[in-house]
């Protein structure tokens, strides 16, 4: 007779590497709260300023090290928060 090999503890057992494998990812590329902290107390001028010594220069401006990635971030939430603020505003006045 032929043996039945249950294959769910394997199964179980692969997902979970699979996920272990995917978290530290997930997790390196999220800024810090530290980070996110330092960069929306800034004004929007330093963070153009900022933005702009980086790309210009290729250095930060700033002792403390923020990703460019966070700058970016930041400067495309503030600009759409701006954008719908104006569309709002726009259908009032009509």
């Amino acid at each position: 007779m032929a043996e039945v090999y249950d294959l769910t503890a394997y199964r179980k057992q692969r997902e979970l590497e699979r996920l272990e494998k995917e978290e530290p990812a997930i997790e390196e590329n999220q800024p810090t709260l530290e980070e996110m902290a330092t960069v929306m107390v800034m004004s929007s001028d330093e963070l153009f300023v900022e933005l702009l010594a980086r790309v210009e220069y290729g250095e930060s401006l700033r002792e403390d090290l923020l990703s460019t990635s966070t700058l970016i971030a930041e400067l495309t939430n503030r600009a759409l928060h701006m954008e719908l603020l104006c569309e709002m505003a726009s259908k009032i006045s009509e």
